[in-house]
């Protein structure tokens, strides 16, 4: 599997990367949270671009990888995600270097007793035109609707207790 371009924390010159903040609140514990999204074997049952992972069923630390399947809109491929930094239960970070582009894919959550404040932030380049060029309108627009798409079927997982059930939860990619 190739290393990813992209570093935790990121370098100084880094290239300007496309950037999706997501929040939700969860009302589950921050480590029941954690130990849920950080399982990326578990990702198809909330993320909607996610087809399948091959990666052992357990939450992933750093230095792990896993390779997802992935569809945006008509677009299909895989990602090798290598884990950049794992302190459970307060944050992760994923990062991924593809033909298509690279990723970085960072998970914060704050632990507020009964409840978790979950942030995504998913910063993102393409490599190839026309990508490049609408990476900030029409991948960012999509990107940022499969995004809410994703912490709300998150949110309902793990509140409805679907987490525990192993049920899918959510529609088909966007």
């Amino acid at each position: 599997m190739d290393h990813p371009t992209l570093r935790w924390p990121p370098a100084e010159d880094e290239p300007r990367l496309a950037t999706i903040d997501s929040f939700v609140l969860i009302h589950r514990p921050a480590a029941a949270v954690f130990e849920f999204a950080t399982n990326t074997a578990l990702w198809h049952y909330w993320h909607p671009a996610t087809v399948a992972v091959l990666a052992p069923s357990r939450p992933l630390q750093a230095g792990e990888q896993a390779v997802e399947t992935i569809r945006v809109g008509r677009r299909r491929f895989d990602a090798s995600w290598n884990v950049l930094a794992c302190e459970t239960p307060l944050l992760w970070v994923i990062a991924t270097t593809t033909a298509l582009g690279d990723a970085r894919i960072v998970y914060e959550l704050r632990d507020e007793g009964a409840m978790t404040r979950f942030f995504r932030t998913l910063a993102y380049r393409s490599r190839r035109w026309p990508w490049t060029w609408i990476d900030a309108s029409v991948t960012r627009s999509r990107l940022l609707k499969q995004s809410d798409k994703a912490l709300a079927n998150l949110k309902r997982v793990m509140e409805t207790g679907a987490a525990d059930k192993g049920r899918r939860v959510g529609s088909a990619a966007q």
